[in-house]
């Protein structure tokens, strides 16, 4: 068929750029695969393996319908199937694995074209990509049985309400059947939310799968879900592009090859409006110098960090603050370069509690920190930051106290403790065990 007798596509290219847009800005690990109405795949680091929560039960369907042959499921089977997709039972999912098997599951993906599946000894252990759920819901109605066919898609389209909590609310609306299946959890690294479907209207039929881990919450989670969606179904003068608006169009993040490798990413690719001020990479700190090692103005932090400071910054930007960096990574040299000046000039009592010979600071997950005013940038008075009672967070009194206690709360709120003898200092919950000496932009050997 030449191209000329094809049918629009859909969704259109500008479509699928807001959602890779949106993704980039977004916290947490995200994958997305999409399967246009031309079978095209497109998606956002679609090939990541994640662990499937509750969306292989679709597979188990599949797996389960497929191995009875082609009829309907008796009374006694879609009393297992029917809680098992409808309200995600995982009691019914035990019964219908244990019933498939793993190997069942493997002969799917294959057929499907999967190719990042795997699982053992348990449904919940199962681990798949965006692009390998978006194959298989492209072609879940070739894969069940013709007799069962009708059966899978009612159990996939009627979800319970309460877990339609990502795309059916922007395919509905934009005229398209919903197809899916959702799965959430816990994980090591935060929330974890996934939802996969195949959406219909009329001829045409577009496959997607989104995959997140490590949010802050579920709800931040179905947020991006929606989001994604929104972008897809949406007409673009009506899609909410927030995190695309809050980006400057002339950001550019920082850092290179060397700290990428480290696992130090910029705050601003999580916080955009983030100020930052580096005082160690001026005269204008404690020492009256420079310190060795800081030679851009980059704020990197370790991954989780970051993220936390960006939901820091979104939640104070809503009550008219700024977040204002003074330091965030800092590399192994600036902090020996300050305890040699420290014990040079007198001050060595102030090594072990204010200055410390490995810092937090080198591992990306501490941060120095305090506010700004959004309308203008101007400081709020927090005090000073002499290295003694005075910079204790509660030896304080009016509007300095509470401005202090402002960020406290605000930073304790996702993730950071604060260090009470330092007020502006804050230690992400999430501690890498290891100490980098890599340069903030120093040359060529970092």
């Amino acid at each position: 068929m030449s191209r000329r007798a094809l049918p629009a596509r859909f969704p259109p290219a500008g479509r699928i750029r807001a959602a890779q847009r949106y993704l980039r800005g977004r916290g947490g690990v995200n994958s997305w695969a999409l399967i246009d109405n031309w079978g095209r795949l497109h998606g956002f680091a679609p090939h990541q393996v994640y662990v499937t929560a509750s969306l292989v039960k679709a597979m188990l369907l599949t797996s389960y319908l497929r191995g009875i042959g082609n009829r309907m499921p008796d009374a006694a089977e879609r009393a297992v199937l029917g809680p098992m997709i409808h309200v995600s039972s995982n009691e019914a999912a035990d019964t219908i694995y244990y019933r498939v098997g793993d190997a069942a599951l493997y002969r799917l993906a294959k057929l499907t074209g999967m190719t990042r599946f795997s699982v053992a000894g348990y449904w919940g252990n199962a681990h798949l990509s965006a692009e390998d759920q978006a194959r298989f819901f492209s072609r879940i109605d070739r894969l069940v049985p013709r007799r069962s066919r009708a059966y899978a898609r009612g159990l996939l389209s009627s979800i319970v309400s309460y877990q339609r909590w990502g795309f059916s609310r922007y395919a509905g609306a934009a005229g398209f059947k919903a197809f899916f299946k959702g799965g959430w959890r816990g994980t090591a690294a935060g929330q974890l939310v996934h939802e996969a479907a195949l959406f219909e209207r009329g001829h045409t039929r577009v496959s997607m799968a989104v995959l997140t881990d490590g949010n802050p919450s579920h709800e931040y989670g179905t947020e991006t879900l929606r989001g994604v969606a929104e972008r897809i179904f949406s007409r673009p003068r009506r899609a909410r592009r927030a995190q695309d608006e809050e980006a400057p169009e002339e950001l550019q993040l920082g850092g290179n090859r060397a700290t990428r490798r480290a696992g130090l990413v910029d705050v601003h690719r999580y916080g955009p409006r983030i100020r930052v001020n580096l005082s160690y990479r001026t005269r204008h700190n404690e020492t009256g110098a420079p310190l060795p090692g800081y030679c851009k103005s980059w704020a990197l932090m370790h991954r989780w960090a970051a993220f936390s400071l960006g939901q820091v910054q979104r939640f104070l930007r809503r009550r008219g603050l700024d977040l204002l960096i003074l330091d965030a990574y800092r590399p192994v040299r600036a902090t020996e370069a300050l305890v040699r000046w420290a014990e040079r000039t007198g001050r060595g009592g102030a090594v072990g509690t204010y200055i410390a010979r490995r810092s937090r600071h080198n591992t990306g997950s501490a941060v120095d920190i305090t506010l700004a005013r959004d309308r203008d940038g101007k400081r709020l008075r927090m005090g000073g930051f002499a290295f003694g009672p005075s910079s204790h967070t509660y030896n304080a009194s009016g509007r300095i106290l509470r401005n202090r206690l402002t960020l406290k709360t605000a930073m304790e709120r996702f993730g950071f403790s604060a260090y009470l003898n330092e007020w502006w200092h804050f230690e992400h919950h999430i501690r890498p065990n290891r100490y980098l000496d890599v340069t903030l932009g120093c040359g060529r050997h970092n």
